[in-house]
């Protein structure tokens, strides 16, 4: 993978950040108490959002401090049993304090992802674990909720 690869998948995740931030500012507390996808409040996805990026974050500290390339994997069924977990500590997080986490989340890991060196980027792609690298995929996910939801204009 190429430096254009990489500027590429920087700018996505920056985007997606941008995009985090515009609609979290925009919201006001009764938009983000609201349920817009049962049974997730709009600072409940923020504050999903938020820990998803940090854990993200965590397990690329966890493969530097052992001497890995990469981190471990974390198989789906396992993630979902963590969202399972965590759902109501998210719903339970203070509105813009949600929305507040999910940003400097995001301004971290990315800020993180930038340093990773472009063969290591390009095995995970290779092996499908693009979302190592490649936060926005997640986000969007949730943007796209997010964005339904709350329409500008």
């Amino acid at each position: 993978m190429g430096r254009g690869a990489e500027d590429e998948i920087a700018e996505r995740n920056r985007a997606s950040a941008d995009r985090l931030r515009a609609i979290g500012e925009r919201l006001s507390d009764e938009e983000l108490s609201r349920t817009i996808d049962p049974p997730w409040t709009a600072a409940g996805l923020f504050a999903h959002i938020a820990f998803w990026d940090r854990f993200v974050l965590e397990r690329w500290k966890l493969a530097a401090e052992r001497g890995e390339r990469t981190p471990i994997s974390v198989d789906d069924a396992f993630m979902e049993r963590i969202n399972d977990a965590s759902l109501d500590q998210w719903m339970s997080i203070p509105l813009k304090a949600a929305v507040e986490q999910c940003l400097v989340a995001a301004a971290e890991v990315d800020a993180y992802l930038g340093g990773i060196d472009d063969e290591v980027r390009s095995d995970l792609i290779a092996e499908g674990r693009r979302r190592l690298v490649d936060r926005s995929i997640h986000r969007g996910d949730h943007l796209g909720t997010l964005e339904s939801a709350f329409p500008t204009g």
